[in-house]
């Protein structure tokens, strides 16, 4: 009920969880879609604990000796399973300990609850492994999952279980909500590059994402100028949020490409500069447009990886490439 509060646009989708709950009709897998940001984990973490609240009135109540340990994030009778760090795998050893969890009595609660995710976050091994937890369900055991992009899950993990959609709010609720919990200049161009979803928009700001987009701005358009020192570029980008910066040369490629279709300008993710987009938006670079974003996946792709690509080589090739596009070479 908290995160339903807080996050307004949650509440539909808590709603039918504890329905099919109170109905006995939550099924012993929960897989909760939707796009990062929207607050997936959050919610399943409160519905964890309405499972393993204890009260017969309200759930969870926050007060039972239940919720206490569940507030105190010391429940025996909850296990979570995250990759060890952010953009990382979820390894095969980590879902051994669902199947040990699984197996043994709950302690406090009349009910065992594990949360896991992003689902996608799982290699082939821990996939494979928790199939057996979902083929040989407990009727004490609730598994709750969550996913950003259920295209990458196995077939057979997704028809295990129940699945819900998590849909985002307008765009507009969505800049109402953040200007609610933020004071911060450049809200409505971060909340457009995070694809209108509020907490990915905010968790930007709080790392001053904001600020170094807008210097990311007047970068390209410095750049554009021929107004940029190659070297110290190179270096201030080095020191950046590097996940960051191979999105936003995404999004400015694909703002290319929906000048070139004709797409109207609000569609553009970055707006400050559909001046230089546009001036790109050519037929006769469609297919050079379209190989440098095949690039920029395969940069994303090494980043999230368990490899450390080399950013200073990363970066240089995307600066060489943008200033070919547009018809200059490296000062």
């Amino acid at each position: 009920m908290k995160v339903a509060s807080a996050l307004p646009w949650t509440a539909p989708i808590w709603q039918r969880l504890t329905e099919q709950s109170t109905q006995n009709r939550l099924g012993h897998a929960i897989l909760l879609l939707g796009q990062e940001g929207l607050g997936k984990r959050v919610l399943l973490r409160e519905l964890a604990q309405y499972l393993l609240c204890t009260s017969i009135e309200v759930r969870p109540c926050g007060e039972c000796a239940s919720c206490r340990l569940f507030n105190a994030a010391n429940h025996p009778d909850l296990l979570m399973v995250e990759p060890e760090e952010k953009g990382k795998q979820i390894k095969i050893e980590q879902i051994r300990k669902v199947t040990e969890f699984v197996n043994t009595t709950a302690q406090k609660s009349h009910h065992k609850v594990i949360v896991l995710g992003p689902a996608e976050a799982m290699n082939i091994n821990a996939s494979n492994a928790l199939l057996k937890s979902l083929e040989e369900p407990s009727s004490q055991v609730t598994l709750l999952l969550y996913t950003h992009q259920p295209s990458r899950l196995l077939a057979t993990i997704k028809s295990r279980c129940q699945q819900y959609a998590m849909t985002s709010p307008s765009f507009d609720d969505a800049l109402q909500w953040l200007n609610q919990n933020s004071e911060e200049m450049g809200l409505e161009s971060l909340l457009r590059l995070a694809k209108g979803a509020p907490l990915k928009a905010l968790s930007m700001v709080e790392q001053n994402a904001h600020v170094q987009y807008m210097q990311f701005c007047q970068d390209m358009t410095d750049l554009a100028q021929q107004g940029v020192n190659w070297s110290v570029l190179v270096g201030k980008w080095k020191a950046w949020n590097q996940e960051w910066l191979l999105q936003w040369f995404y999004e400015l490629l694909l703002d290319v490409q929906k000048q070139t279709a004709g797409l109207p300008t609000d569609q553009l993710a970055i707006a400050e500069l559909a001046n230089q987009s546009a001036a790109l938006a050519k037929p006769e670079n469609y297919a050079r447009v379209q190989q440098f974003i095949d690039k920029l996946i395969g940069f994303k792709q090494a980043q999230s990886s368990q490899n450390n690509p080399n950013a200073q080589l990363i970066i240089e090739t995307l600066l060489i490439d943008w200033l070919s596009l547009m018809g200059q070479s490296r000062a």
